[in-house]
């Protein structure tokens, strides 16, 4: 993936350095599974993109759950941390459900897959930025190329079943949480494929493929390889997590923001709930709120 890891001033003034993580793999495991992932969006932006043009379903619920809990004031800018923002279609939708200015830092490791800012009125302002999530929570630097306590909403969809290790998504949590404002909103989704028979059985059988194609170990529960339509020799990870995980995932982050060096007030839950599919059940939700 692109960018070098470079903490941004304020953190490396402070001269934090969150701990390495490594977790149910060793790193070269985590960086081999990482590195397909990267290669596999790398090489099939485009036709990825082309696939990903409606908005979820679930966005339309988390939207109105937040609305009801908190309007939004139409004379203030919504300030928005979109985490793994792909082709931005999230802020397309953005675009049609509020008529209030909306700045969004975005962040994703696939330039090829942003669209052209073009396709977004002039009061959804968006800076992009590109670095390695993997690489930076390894390192430990994730936390300092996040925003603190300032965000109104942080947002990650389709990011975090592509995490190895409960760690880095536990991390990851933890961060999306430090980037709120005190009564902000996160939305996360986690993809749960293993619902839908015929990508469990894809999922099987394209993981025994990949792991004997790249020298993999065997990988952990509910881990797998997945492939994309007919494309040969190209691998995605991807990992199901279910709701004794996501519970898992809330407490150990919770944890994480308590021994934070950016200590702020903690997160509740607001809603669980499942969307998206044929069955409206191939992602579940979770919405948190900054106490």
């Amino acid at each position: 993936m692109s960018a070098a890891d470079q903490p941004n001033s304020s953190s490396a003034a402070a001269g934090h350095r969150a701990a390495p993580l490594v977790g149910a793999y060793p790193a070269s495991v985590i960086r081999k599974l990482n590195a397909l992932t990267s290669n596999f969006y790398a090489r099939e932006a485009a036709s990825f993109s082309a696939t990903r043009q409606t908005p979820w379903h679930g966005w339309e619920k988390a939207w109105e759950i937040i609305g009801e809990r908190h309007p939004w004031p139409a004379d203030q800018p919504l300030n928005i941390l979109d985490l793994g923002c792909g082709n931005l279609r999230f802020e397309r939708f953005l675009a049609e459900r509020t008529d209030i200015p909306v700045h969004v830092a975005a962040i994703d490791n696939c330039p090829a897959l942003v669209a052209p800012e073009g396709g977004l009125p002039g009061r959804i302002a968006v800076e992009f930025q590109t670095f390695d999530l993997v690489e930076s929570l390894l390192g430990g630097v994730f936390a300092d190329r996040l925003p603190h306590h300032s965000h109104d909403l942080a947002v990650a969809f389709g990011l975090m079943h592509h995490l190895p290790t409960f760690n880095l998504r536990a991390r990851t949590l933890q961060g999306l949480a430090s980037a709120l404002r005190p009564g902000g909103f996160a939305v996360v989704s986690f993809w749960q494929f293993l619902n839908d028979p015929r990508l469990a059985a894809k999922a099987t059988a394209t993981t025994a493929e990949g792991r004997a194609a790249h020298r993999l170990p065997s990988l952990e529960p509910n881990d797998y390889l997945l492939g994309w339509q007919h494309a040969q020799g190209v691998y995605r990870f991807c990992h199901h997590a279910d709701d004794h995980e996501i519970d898992a995932l809330l407490a150990a982050a919770q944890q994480e923001l308590d021994q934070s060096p950016f200590p702020g007030p903690t997160f509740h839950e607001l809603a669980r709930f499942s969307a998206d599919g044929k069955q409206g059940n191939l992602n579940r939700y979770v919405v948190l709120q900054r106490i």
